[in-house]
């Protein structure tokens, strides 16, 4: 395995696998424990809205990128961190870096598709109170962690994901997702030093993006 930091302060490792599926995650340090004085459920609504649009790509797009590729992309929030994560076959774990690096750097947040992403989440809030243990454990740690960050709910209220909208989101982005809180991994049946080459010349496109910005 090869590790190291590229110029901005992003962290990365490769790996190789005898797999000829590639797995590729950008992990950034900034989950429900990070929202400061966001609204409740801020991290949890931008990893959902993360997918609805960036500079380049409509939400179709993002959505139908890496399945004609035979991929798969997804994401998830814990109290620590937001992780986008994507499957694909090894010759294409570089267009699938490219997209999860270009989903964290250049979101719009469509006012539009924010609106309809609310009743999504709010449903998903909803089914965690129909399941008692979910609902216990959630009650549990927000009791047990009482006053501390990490008793914030990952999912936060139907009343505060209401509240939340472009602007807040774009600003809990600029304001959170900094290369220093962040780390890409990729693992494929790749020579190492071949991977680490493109990782970091994809990682220092980041950069050059954010200095631009």
């Amino acid at each position: 395995m090869k590790t190291g930091v590229v110029e901005c302060g992003l962290r990365y490792a490769v790996k190789r696998s005898g797999s000829q599926v590639a797995c590729c995650s950008l992990s950034i340090r900034c989950g429900a424990r990070s929202q400061g004085d966001f609204h409740s459920g801020i991290a949890h609504f931008c990893e959902h809205a993360l997918f609805k649009g960036t500079g380049k790509k409509s939400a179709t797009v993002i959505n139908n990128y890496l399945d004609r590729l035979g991929g798969e992309l997804n994401a998830y929030t814990t109290k620590e961190e937001i992780v986008l994560h994507a499957t694909v076959l090894k010759e294409d774990w570089v267009k699938a870096a490219d997209l999860l690096l270009e989903l964290a750097n250049d979101p719009t947040f469509p006012a539009k598709e924010v609106e309809k992403e609310k009743g999504v989440i709010i449903e998903e809030i909803n089914s965690y109170k129909d399941s008692p243990s979910d609902d216990v454990y959630d009650r549990f740690e927000e009791m047990l962690f009482e006053g501390h960050p990490l008793g914030n709910s990952i999912l936060g209220t139907v009343a505060s994901v209401r509240k939340i909208n472009s602007a807040e989101l774009s600003n809990f982005v600029k304001t959170c997702f900094l290369p220093q809180k962040m780390a890409f991994a990729v693992v494929a049946d790749v020579d190492e030093a071949e991977m680490e080459n493109k990782a970091v010349r994809l990682l220092n496109k980041y950069y050059a993006l954010r200095q631009d910005n």
